[in-house]
């Protein structure tokens, strides 16, 4: 009979693997109990795996958009306070224009409220909400309107002065525009001069704003516009407005061809006025769409929050169980290693 062959190492060694594979048993074992989830969710679920990540993606997707949303809603808030301040702003210019039309000294008065008016203006349409213009369309990295009365001139105010000379061969500053006509005015103002705040002129010298405003993503189904651009005609009217009462020589020119001016100027705000109210009531429509897509998928994301944890946790109280049984055994091991590390066939000889 053959005597297979047998040393001391193969049993010092014997019990190794099975205390390595309860060590890794442990690990996970002590993962699950502080996380409360499954620590290989793969090979835990199985087929069901597939299921937590495609609802954890859906997650993440929705949360991504009520992020993006929250930021639209911040710029469109921010919006809508200049909308408001501007039409604040065109409501008492309003009033001044018709209480001052008549006045000995209204032009002087005038002419210095719109370039007080226009300057506030420009400020309001370069608002930005973290480095986003929200009145430049997707054009959001410049400031949608120059500064009128900067020095050197912008190409708008240049335009004016371009056109002005052109119609009545002086510039604003001379004393003979004492002499133009209410008549003559009038069809300035409705011809040249409306043709500046006029596509293709308005784009050219006056806005670097893009027509097409910022549209996102509001749920997983809805994509809407979430901004208004320097370009809308409101805001041209205002400036519009303001320009012909603050810069066409209005403190030099005649009572008659002031008031012609200035009853432009009313008609023009007034339309302005009127058609901002449309354009904040736009908007606020599409705040209201965000607020109900972010109230809808708040719930969805609740409801894949709960079935990813049915899914993925594990019961604490089972796993701390598992973690006292294998520490057990991991102790028996090695005092099961102890003992016959100090076994020797020399003791039996």
């Amino acid at each position: 009979m053959r005597i297979p062959a047998f040393s001391s190492k193969t049993v010092f060694e014997a019990p190794r693997l099975p205390l390595m594979k309860a060590q890794a048993l442990l690990a996970e074992a002590q993962r699950e109990v502080v996380s409360g989830r499954r620590a290989d969710v793969g090979a835990s679920l199985g087929f069901r795996a597939g299921q937590s990540v495609s609802m954890r993606s859906d997650h993440g997707r929705l949360g991504a958009i009520l992020d993006t949303n929250a930021l639209a809603a911040a710029r469109m808030e921010a919006t809508q306070s200049v909308l408001e301040s501007l039409a604040k702003d065109a409501q008492s210019f309003l009033g001044a224009l018709i209480g001052a039309r008549n006045s000995e000294h209204g032009a002087e008065v005038l002419a210095a409220e719109a370039r007080a008016r226009l300057g506030s203006l420009v400020d309001g349409i370069g608002t930005a909400v973290d480095g986003v213009h929200v009145f430049a369309g997707v054009n959001s990295d410049s400031a949608p309107l120059a500064r009128y009365f900067d020095d050197p001139p912008p190409p708008s105010r240049q335009s004016v002065a371009g056109a002005f000379f052109a119609a009545f061969a002086m510039p604003q500053s001379d004393a003979g525009v004492f002499g133009i006509t209410a008549a003559d005015m009038q069809t300035f103002l409705d011809g040249g001069f409306a043709a500046l705040t006029a596509e293709p002129s308005w784009s050219a010298d006056w806005s670097q704003a893009s027509s097409q405003n910022l549209t996102g993503r509001i749920s997983l189904t809805e994509k809407i516009e979430t901004s208004v651009n320097a370009n809308a005609s409101p805001i041209r009217k205002l400036v519009s407005a303001y320009v012909m009462v603050a810069d066409l020589g209005a403190e030099r020119l005649n009572q008659g061809t002031f008031q012609s001016i200035a009853d432009t100027a009313v008609r023009t705000i007034g339309a302005a006025v009127q058609e901002l109210a449309i354009l904040r009531a736009n908007l606020g429509t599409a705040e209201e769409r965000i607020a109900t897509a972010n109230a809808r998928m708040s719930v969805q994301i609740d409801v894949l929050a709960s079935h990813v944890d049915r899914l993925e946790s594990v019961d604490p109280y089972e796993a701390s169980t598992r973690v006292a049984s294998l520490l057990t055994q991991i102790e028996t091991a090695y005092a099961l290693t102890a003992r016959i590390q100090q076994m020797s066939l020399l003791d039996y000889l």
